[in-house]
């Protein structure tokens, strides 16, 4: 009797087993997202919405297409085009082409944000061209387009030339009043995907975009600097790259009695030189203090740049406005209007460059 109920139960199991493996391949798991908006023709105004997903049986990548007026009509239609159940809870990212979020991202955003199935860490990116062709492009050196897409954010978020950014932390900046949100931005190549620096908003739209030299400056600023390199041209015969080790930054905030605003922006760097073209003596101490020097010169330079991108779009973000909203009081935070007043503030950045160490040579 007792192996007459053991083969019972073995028997359910493999055919348990079997049901699951039967539910899967009748899945399409979306892993990536993509929303454009139409610019011309007889849709003009309509969202293009693409969606990819591997195939179990093949282990290949399937996308599919839609044209709606709102967001969540998408999976509607694009259950349609396919004999997979579409299903939303392994999206990992989603791209917004880049006039559409010029126009404004955030009811796209808040639908994902409000979603109890998506995870608040999806990424989120800026796309130059087309999410569309990016993601039904054939590729010739590799086939999951999201795998790639998924694994370029992260490398490059890791390395400071982008923004690691999801749906959550977009919120969050959206909502605050006193910075503005960023996204990450990438481009289709010929042959494949690269990221493109930062896309800087102001409330939801995008504004403008920082290349990636410059983002790299920007996450100094942010204090969020993890790791990465960065080429300095200090003139046209000399060259230097710099591995930043460790990054210090703090933000002093001074408001005098007529109300002007002065905002003392230290940065103290710690790293290696990695390279160097040029005629300098890197052994020589007193040409390495000037060295020193010229790269903070170079990173102060490019700081002021930055700064008037933002005061010329009256944008704000690097969350300086946090630390001046803490030394005021509601009603005068309020009338200050930011992050229109932004050229209002004089911000003065310190750059401080130690070299503790040096690699190749010339």
């Amino acid at each position: 009797m007792a192996r007459i109920l053991m083969m019972i139960i073995l028997i359910l199991l493999m055919q348990s087993g079997c049901m699951d493996q039967k539910i899967v391949e009748e899945l399409g798991f979306i892993h990536t997202i993509g929303y454009e908006s139409i610019e011309e023709g007889e849709d003009i105004g309509k969202l293009k919405v693409t969606v990819s997903f591997p195939i179990a049986e093949t282990l290949e990548q399937q996308t599919n297409t839609t044209v709606v007026d709102t967001p969540r009509e998408s999976m509607l239609f694009l259950n349609q085009q396919t004999d997979k159940d579409l299903v939303l809870g392994q999206v990992r990212s989603i791209l917004i082409g880049e006039k559409l979020a010029e126009k404004g991202v955030w009811d796209l955003i808040d639908t994902f944000y409000r979603d109890p199935v998506l995870r608040p860490t999806v990424k989120l990116s800026i796309v130059k061209s087309s999410p569309q062709q990016m993601l039904s492009k054939d590729y010739p050196n590799f086939q999951m387009v999201d795998s790639v897409i998924e694994e370029l954010l992260t490398k490059e978020a890791r390395l400071n030339s982008i923004p690691e950014m999801d749906i959550h932390k977009f919120a969050k900046d959206y909502l605050d009043d006193a910075i503005d949100p960023i996204a990450p931005i990438i481009l289709q190549t010929e042959d494949g995907i690269m990221s493109e620096g930062i896309g800087l908003f102001s409330d939801d739209q995008l504004r403008t975009s920082l290349p990636e030299i410059k983002a790299r400056v920007f996450f100094l600023l942010t204090g969020e600097f993890k790791e990465g390199k960065l080429l300095i041209k200090i003139s046209k015969e000399e060259n230097v790259i710099f591995s930043f080790l460790k990054n210090k930054r703090s933000i002093k905030v001074g408001i005098n009695n007529n109300q002007d605003i002065d905002v003392n922006l230290s940065i103290d760097l710690k790293g290696f030189l990695l390279e160097y073209q040029g005629k300098k003596d890197i052994n020589n101490e007193k040409q390495m203090a000037e060295m020193e020097g010229d790269i903070q010169d170079y990173i102060e330079k490019e700081i002021n740049e930055i700064l008037e991108i933002m005061k010329e779009h009256q944008i704000d973000n690097l969350g300086i406005g946090k630390y001046i909203k803490r030394k005021m009081d509601y009603q005068t935070w309020k009338n200050l209007d930011w992050p229109k007043s932004i050229d209002r503030v004089n911000i003065h950045p310190t750059v401080t460059v130690t070299i503790i160490d040096t690699g190749l040579v010339k």
